[in-house]
């Protein structure tokens, strides 16, 4: 599991200041926004080496999950998760509204959501030239400030 996601939507311990973290440890390598400590991550970004592919996570405030049967969460029509959502990205003047998946929260209340992109897209571009990122999903956005040019370079260039 992914380092940022094994502390994603764990409750935050005591309150600190958000920041940009780069792990090169491993593959994926991971960037995130998050507390010093990952205890609350807000956007983890990862990517393999060279899939030129960056998977998104983050949670959303609404949940489509209504009852959990046998160890499973379904929503209200009755399928399990991971639910389809759409997720709409945002860089500078580059848009797109692309496919992504939600599960269960840290809480009943909220989701996990999921949306992978190519490092070649339009907004992921855009992303590599200002470090700015937006994104929307079940009501919720997030937009975290500019990640830092150096971490940013070094996260992408081992995606390609």
């Amino acid at each position: 599991m992914l380092g940022f996601l094994a502390l994603a939507f764990a409750p935050a311990a005591a309150a600190q200041e958000p920041g940009w973290i780069y792990r090169a440890e491993s593959d994926p390598v991971e960037l995130g926004y998050a507390t010093p400590d990952g205890q609350a991550v807000i956007l983890a970004l990862s990517c393999a080496k060279d899939t030129r592919q960056i998977v998104a996570y983050f949670s959303a405030a609404r949940t489509l999950a209504v009852r959990n049967e046998n160890g499973a969460w379904l929503d209200d029509v009755g399928r399990r998760a991971p639910w389809p959502v759409s997720v709409t990205l945002s860089s500078g003047d580059q848009t797109t509204t692309i496919p992504g998946q939600a599960t269960v929260g840290p809480t009943p209340e909220g989701s996990a959501v999921r949306v992978e992109f190519a490092d070649r897209a339009p907004v992921a571009e855009n992303f590599a030239k200002t470090g700015e990122l937006r994104l929307a999903a079940l009501g919720s956005v997030i937009a975290p400030p500019a990640a830092p040019r150096r971490e940013l370079r070094s996260f992408l260039r081992y995606c390609r």
